[in-house]
């Protein structure tokens, strides 16, 4: 049964991508289930990329941000800014499916445990070929589970209730990159729910995703200190390991990239084996919460400054 009510607020955070933003509003405006409103977020783009949005003038709300704060921030400002009772985030360059947010709606009716719903993807290519993405499994996400390179949840295919992302104070901005595992590792952390639909609902464009090798090896330090900052999590659920199989597991990506270092990891790999093993005794928040517990509630902060920019949440 369809939901009789628009009670989402699409998040739409942009910077300078005025050639593919088209596509990602139109592929709102183009859903089965209307939303309450698009949020448009404009992360102090180029003069010309932001006159581009004055065509979504009548169709969006346009937030325009004084400063660049990356993609944290700019979902911060989306969040503060949205009226409805879910959330829904959509980066300026991906593109949702026709019946996205009208499957992810279903189910929170049919869930009401639940806090995220998230779903698999397609990734597509420069080159035209497109691959199937989905790291999780049935169930809801366990913080244990989330720690781990092997599951995920892309920001682009959640929704999400808006008191649940209020209660985890939104996005942190101290990361430029990795904030989404950061944002789901807090979420399981508080006993959130995070449960995935199989069907790929979302096209995830990889286009421009080539990058320079130090942009790995960037991406690689930020994970560094992610896993640092949550580091009581990993030494609940795993002990030192976990932390050391978490830098080990991330540290093939940006190797593999380059040269000299590439064969010194694969012959490390050789002779070590990442396997995640949860300590006995571990009581994951998530499971231990009742099914039929409500999310984690407590009022958005007060001082909203530090949710577009600045110091950490």
């Amino acid at each position: 049964m369809r939901p009789a009510t628009r009670d989402i607020s699409v998040v739409i955070p942009y910077y300078n991508r005025e050639r593919f933003v088209d596509e990602a509003v139109q592929s709102v405006l183009a859903q089965t289930l209307k939303p309450l409103e698009i949020i448009i977020v404009n992360d102090c783009s180029r003069e010309s990329s932001r006159e581009y949005l004055n065509r979504y003038a009548e169709t969006c709300r346009i937030v325009d941000l004084s400063e660049n704060v990356g993609l944290a921030g700019a979902r911060n400002a989306g969040i503060r800014a949205a009226r409805g009772q879910f959330i829904a985030f959509l980066d300026d360059d991906d593109i949702w499916l026709p019946q996205k947010l009208e499957a992810q709606r279903k189910y929170m009716d049919e869930h009401a445990e639940c806090a995220i719903v998230h779903t698999a993807a397609w990734f597509f290519f420069r080159d035209g070929h497109e691959e199937f993405f989905q790291r999780f499994g049935e169930g809801p996400m366990t913080l244990a589970e989330a720690l781990t390179n092997g599951h995920w949840a892309i920001i682009p295919t959640i929704l999400i209730r808006t008191d649940a992302i209020r209660a985890v104070k939104g996005f942190d901005v101290e990361f430029r990159e990795c904030e989404d595992r950061d944002f789901i590792i807090r979420c399981c952390a508080a006993g959130c729910r995070v449960e995935g639909i199989s069907e790929p609902l979302v096209r995830v464009r990889r286009q421009e995703q080539e990058g320079l090798t130090m942009d790995h090896w960037r991406i690689y330090r930020t994970d560094l200190r992610m896993c640092w900052k949550h580091k009581k999590y990993y030494l609940q659920a795993y002990g030192p390991q976990g932390i050391v199989n978490f830098i080990l597991e991330k540290l093939q990506w940006p190797s593999s990239r380059t040269r000299y270092v590439d064969g010194a990891v694969r012959r490390l790999f050789r002779f070590i084996k990442i396997e995640y093993r949860v300590k006995p005794g571990y009581r994951d928040p998530v499971l231990s919460r009742s099914r039929t517990q409500p999310p984690l509630i407590s009022p958005w902060p007060a001082d909203t400054t530090n949710l577009a920019g600045g110091n950490s949440l």
